[in-house]
Protein backbone atom coordinates (compact mmCIF):
# COMPACT_ATOMS: atom_id res chain seq x y z
CA UNK A 1 0.00 0.00 0.00
CA UNK A 2 1.24 3.49 -0.89
CA UNK A 3 0.05 6.20 1.50
CA UNK A 4 0.42 9.93 0.90
CA UNK A 5 -0.28 12.37 3.71
CA UNK A 6 -0.92 16.04 2.92
CA UNK A 7 1.61 17.50 5.34
CA UNK A 8 0.25 20.64 7.03
CA UNK A 9 3.58 22.25 8.07
CA UNK A 10 4.87 22.12 4.49
CA UNK A 11 2.26 24.70 3.45
CA UNK A 12 3.10 27.35 6.04
CA UNK A 13 3.77 30.72 4.34
CA UNK A 14 3.46 29.16 0.88
CA UNK A 15 2.98 31.64 -1.98
CA UNK A 16 -0.44 31.49 -3.61
CA UNK A 17 0.78 30.57 -7.09
CA UNK A 18 3.01 27.80 -5.70
CA UNK A 19 0.13 26.49 -3.61
CA UNK A 20 -2.15 26.45 -6.65
CA UNK A 21 0.38 24.49 -8.71
CA UNK A 22 0.90 22.04 -5.88
CA UNK A 23 -2.81 21.33 -5.45
CA UNK A 24 -3.31 20.95 -9.19
CA UNK A 25 -0.63 18.29 -9.16
CA UNK A 26 -2.35 16.68 -6.18
CA UNK A 27 -5.57 16.56 -8.20
CA UNK A 28 -3.74 14.82 -11.05
CA UNK A 29 -2.20 12.23 -8.73
CA UNK A 30 -5.48 11.61 -6.94
CA UNK A 31 -7.41 11.22 -10.20
CA UNK A 32 -4.87 8.72 -11.55
CA UNK A 33 -4.45 6.73 -8.32
CA UNK A 34 -4.85 2.96 -8.28
CA UNK A 35 -6.26 0.64 -5.63
CA UNK A 36 -2.91 0.49 -3.84
CA UNK A 37 -2.72 4.23 -3.23
CA UNK A 38 -4.37 6.10 -0.38
CA UNK A 39 -4.38 9.88 0.16
CA UNK A 40 -4.73 11.22 3.69
CA UNK A 41 -5.12 14.59 5.39
CA UNK A 42 -5.87 16.11 8.79
CA UNK A 43 -8.63 18.71 8.88
CA UNK A 44 -6.42 21.24 10.67
CA UNK A 45 -5.05 21.83 7.16
CA UNK A 46 -7.78 24.42 6.62
CA UNK A 47 -6.30 26.71 9.29
CA UNK A 48 -2.69 26.65 8.14
CA UNK A 49 -1.43 30.20 7.53
CA UNK A 50 -0.05 30.67 4.03
CA UNK A 51 1.41 33.81 2.47
CA UNK A 52 -1.92 35.50 1.70
CA UNK A 53 -4.19 34.24 4.47
CA UNK A 54 -5.37 30.91 5.77
CA UNK A 55 -5.25 27.83 3.58
CA UNK A 56 -9.07 27.76 3.30
CA UNK A 57 -9.35 31.45 2.40
CA UNK A 58 -6.68 31.35 -0.27
CA UNK A 59 -7.60 28.16 -2.11
CA UNK A 60 -11.25 29.15 -2.52
CA UNK A 61 -10.86 32.84 -3.36
CA UNK A 62 -7.38 33.74 -4.60
CA UNK A 63 -6.40 31.13 -7.16
CA UNK A 64 -6.14 32.16 -10.82
CA UNK A 65 -8.03 29.10 -12.06
CA UNK A 66 -11.52 29.83 -10.71
CA UNK A 67 -13.05 26.62 -12.03
CA UNK A 68 -10.39 24.58 -10.28
CA UNK A 69 -10.87 26.60 -7.10
CA UNK A 70 -14.66 26.48 -7.00
CA UNK A 71 -15.55 23.16 -8.62
CA UNK A 72 -12.57 20.81 -8.46
CA UNK A 73 -10.87 21.56 -5.13
CA UNK A 74 -13.88 21.12 -2.84
CA UNK A 75 -14.57 17.70 -4.36
CA UNK A 76 -10.90 16.70 -4.21
CA UNK A 77 -10.39 17.65 -0.56
CA UNK A 78 -13.65 16.03 0.45
CA UNK A 79 -12.58 12.73 -1.13
CA UNK A 80 -9.19 12.62 0.57
CA UNK A 81 -9.46 10.53 3.72
CA UNK A 82 -9.33 12.50 6.99
CA UNK A 83 -7.29 11.03 9.83
CA UNK A 84 -8.21 11.51 13.47
CA UNK A 85 -4.78 12.69 14.63
CA UNK A 86 -2.16 14.61 12.65
CA UNK A 87 0.98 12.81 11.49
CA UNK A 88 4.14 14.71 12.38
CA UNK A 89 7.12 12.48 11.55
CA UNK A 90 7.95 9.70 9.12
CA UNK A 91 8.50 7.30 12.04
CA UNK A 92 5.03 8.06 13.32
CA UNK A 93 3.66 7.61 9.81
CA UNK A 94 5.35 4.22 9.42
CA UNK A 95 4.09 3.07 12.82
CA UNK A 96 0.49 3.94 11.95
CA UNK A 97 0.36 2.82 8.32
CA UNK A 98 1.99 -0.08 6.57
CA UNK A 99 4.56 0.77 3.92
CA UNK A 100 5.05 2.68 1.71
CA UNK A 101 4.53 6.18 3.17
CA UNK A 102 5.32 9.67 1.92
CA UNK A 103 4.40 13.23 2.83
CA UNK A 104 2.90 15.47 0.17
CA UNK A 105 3.37 19.24 0.24
CA UNK A 106 5.69 22.13 -0.66
CA UNK A 107 8.44 22.90 1.85
CA UNK A 108 9.72 20.13 4.09
CA UNK A 109 11.97 20.41 7.13
CA UNK A 110 13.36 17.54 9.18
CA UNK A 111 11.73 15.00 6.87
CA UNK A 112 13.92 12.60 4.84
CA UNK A 113 13.94 13.68 1.20
CA UNK A 114 13.07 10.14 0.08
CA UNK A 115 9.77 10.45 1.96
CA UNK A 116 8.73 13.81 0.47
CA UNK A 117 6.62 14.43 -2.63
CA UNK A 118 6.23 17.97 -3.94
CA UNK A 119 5.63 17.47 -7.65
CA UNK A 120 5.15 14.87 -10.36
CA UNK A 121 8.87 14.14 -10.63
CA UNK A 122 9.29 13.36 -6.93
CA UNK A 123 6.10 11.26 -6.99
CA UNK A 124 7.45 9.15 -9.87
CA UNK A 125 10.78 8.80 -8.10
CA UNK A 126 9.06 7.59 -4.92
CA UNK A 127 7.07 4.97 -6.85
CA UNK A 128 10.11 3.88 -8.84
CA UNK A 129 12.28 3.50 -5.74
CA UNK A 130 9.71 1.52 -3.77
CA UNK A 131 7.61 -0.37 -6.31
CA UNK A 132 9.66 -3.57 -6.22
CA UNK A 133 10.70 -3.34 -2.58
CA UNK A 134 8.35 -6.01 -1.32
CA UNK A 135 7.57 -8.23 1.62
CA UNK A 136 5.74 -11.56 1.20
CA UNK A 137 2.54 -9.77 2.31
CA UNK A 138 2.83 -6.78 -0.01
CA UNK A 139 3.97 -9.02 -2.86
CA UNK A 140 0.77 -11.03 -2.60
CA UNK A 141 -1.45 -7.98 -2.19
CA UNK A 142 0.04 -6.25 -5.23
CA UNK A 143 0.51 -9.27 -7.50
CA UNK A 144 -2.14 -8.14 -10.00
CA UNK A 145 -0.45 -4.75 -10.37
CA UNK A 146 3.05 -6.18 -10.62
CA UNK A 147 2.42 -8.66 -13.43
CA UNK A 148 0.25 -8.28 -16.51
CA UNK A 149 0.29 -11.82 -17.94
CA UNK A 150 1.26 -13.99 -14.97
CA UNK A 151 -1.49 -15.02 -12.57
CA UNK A 152 -0.67 -16.52 -9.17
CA UNK A 153 -3.26 -19.12 -8.21
CA UNK A 154 -4.81 -18.98 -4.76
CA UNK A 155 -2.78 -21.75 -3.14
CA UNK A 156 0.46 -19.91 -3.98
CA UNK A 157 -0.24 -17.36 -1.23
CA UNK A 158 0.59 -19.83 1.55
CA UNK A 159 3.69 -20.97 -0.35
CA UNK A 160 4.92 -17.38 -0.65
CA UNK A 161 4.50 -16.80 3.08
CA UNK A 162 6.27 -20.09 3.88
CA UNK A 163 9.34 -19.62 1.69
CA UNK A 164 9.21 -15.92 0.80
CA UNK A 165 11.44 -14.65 3.57
CA UNK A 166 14.41 -16.56 2.21
CA UNK A 167 13.68 -16.68 -1.49
CA UNK A 168 11.37 -13.72 -2.12
CA UNK A 169 13.75 -11.77 -4.36
CA UNK A 170 14.53 -14.88 -6.37
CA UNK A 171 10.81 -15.54 -6.79
CA UNK A 172 10.13 -11.95 -7.86
CA UNK A 173 12.98 -11.94 -10.39
CA UNK A 174 11.90 -15.19 -11.99
CA UNK A 175 8.23 -14.22 -12.26
CA UNK A 176 9.19 -10.85 -13.75
CA UNK A 177 11.27 -12.66 -16.35
CA UNK A 178 8.36 -14.95 -17.18
CA UNK A 179 5.90 -12.08 -17.34
CA UNK A 180 8.19 -10.02 -19.57
CA UNK A 181 8.63 -12.97 -21.92
CA UNK A 182 4.86 -13.42 -22.22
CA UNK A 183 4.30 -9.72 -22.88
CA UNK A 184 7.06 -9.40 -25.47
CA UNK A 185 7.12 -12.81 -27.16
CA UNK A 186 3.95 -14.82 -26.63
CA UNK A 187 1.27 -13.10 -28.65
CA UNK A 188 0.36 -15.81 -31.15
CA UNK A 189 -0.25 -19.56 -31.01
CA UNK A 190 0.42 -21.88 -28.12
CA UNK A 191 3.02 -21.31 -25.44
CA UNK A 192 6.39 -22.73 -26.54
CA UNK A 193 8.76 -23.44 -23.67
CA UNK A 194 11.72 -23.92 -26.03
CA UNK A 195 11.18 -20.44 -27.44
CA UNK A 196 10.88 -19.11 -23.90
CA UNK A 197 14.19 -20.67 -22.95
CA UNK A 198 15.82 -19.19 -26.06
CA UNK A 199 14.51 -15.69 -25.38
CA UNK A 200 14.62 -15.45 -21.59
CA UNK A 201 16.59 -16.79 -18.63
CA UNK A 202 13.89 -19.20 -17.55
CA UNK A 203 15.11 -22.85 -17.77
CA UNK A 204 11.65 -24.34 -18.40
CA UNK A 205 11.07 -28.04 -18.94
CA UNK A 206 8.19 -30.52 -18.96
CA UNK A 207 8.15 -33.61 -16.77
CA UNK A 208 9.61 -36.88 -18.00
CA UNK A 209 7.27 -39.40 -19.58
CA UNK A 210 7.99 -41.85 -16.75
CA UNK A 211 6.79 -39.29 -14.21
CA UNK A 212 3.64 -38.46 -16.19
CA UNK A 213 2.75 -42.14 -16.47
CA UNK A 214 2.33 -42.45 -12.72
CA UNK A 215 -1.01 -41.20 -11.45
CA UNK A 216 0.19 -40.36 -7.95
CA UNK A 217 2.91 -38.12 -9.40
CA UNK A 218 0.52 -36.45 -11.82
CA UNK A 219 -1.81 -35.74 -8.88
CA UNK A 220 0.97 -33.77 -7.17
CA UNK A 221 0.90 -31.41 -10.15
CA UNK A 222 -2.85 -30.82 -10.21
CA UNK A 223 -3.77 -27.30 -9.12
CA UNK A 224 -6.90 -25.16 -9.33
CA UNK A 225 -7.20 -22.29 -11.77
CA UNK A 226 -9.06 -19.13 -10.72
CA UNK A 227 -12.21 -20.38 -12.50
CA UNK A 228 -12.21 -23.58 -10.42
CA UNK A 229 -10.91 -25.98 -13.06
CA UNK A 230 -8.13 -28.34 -12.04
CA UNK A 231 -5.34 -28.83 -14.51
CA UNK A 232 -1.96 -30.52 -14.57
CA UNK A 233 0.74 -27.88 -14.17
CA UNK A 234 3.44 -29.95 -15.83
CA UNK A 235 5.70 -27.20 -17.18
CA UNK A 236 8.07 -25.89 -14.57
CA UNK A 237 10.92 -23.45 -14.12
CA UNK A 238 14.04 -24.68 -12.37
CA UNK A 239 15.90 -22.09 -10.32
CA UNK A 240 18.17 -22.98 -7.43
CA UNK A 241 16.24 -24.91 -4.81
CA UNK A 242 12.86 -23.84 -6.17
CA UNK A 243 10.47 -25.02 -8.84
CA UNK A 244 7.66 -22.94 -10.39
CA UNK A 245 4.93 -25.13 -11.88
CA UNK A 246 2.68 -23.28 -14.32
CA UNK A 247 -0.13 -23.74 -16.83
CA UNK A 248 -0.19 -21.45 -19.92
CA UNK A 249 -3.58 -20.72 -21.48
CA UNK A 250 -5.02 -17.91 -23.62
CA UNK A 251 -1.87 -15.77 -23.28
CA UNK A 252 -1.96 -15.98 -19.50
CA UNK A 253 0.49 -17.99 -17.41
CA UNK A 254 -1.04 -19.46 -14.27
CA UNK A 255 1.43 -20.40 -11.54
CA UNK A 256 0.06 -23.09 -9.26
CA UNK A 257 3.10 -24.06 -7.23
CA UNK A 258 6.28 -22.42 -5.99
CA UNK A 259 8.43 -24.56 -3.74
CA UNK A 260 10.81 -27.45 -3.43
CA UNK A 261 11.26 -30.05 -6.13
CA UNK A 262 8.14 -32.22 -6.41
CA UNK A 263 8.54 -35.97 -6.39
CA UNK A 264 9.41 -37.56 -9.77
CA UNK A 265 9.90 -41.14 -10.97
CA UNK A 266 13.63 -40.74 -10.28
CA UNK A 267 13.63 -38.51 -7.18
Amino acid sequence: MFNYYVFNPSYENAATDVLEDNLQTLQTLFSDRNDNEEFLKHDSLWDIVVADGTFAEVIFSKFQDKQFSIQVLPHLLQQITSVEDPINTIDEFNNRYRIYNAFYGINFQDIPAASCIADLASYKAFIRNNYWELTPQTFWERREDLFSRVVLCENVEAQIHTIGGTYLQQIINKIRELDNYAVNNWNDGNFNYIDANNNAALNISPESSSTMQRRELVNQRLFSLPDGRRECFELHIKTGNLRFHFFPENYKIYIGYIGRHLQTSRH
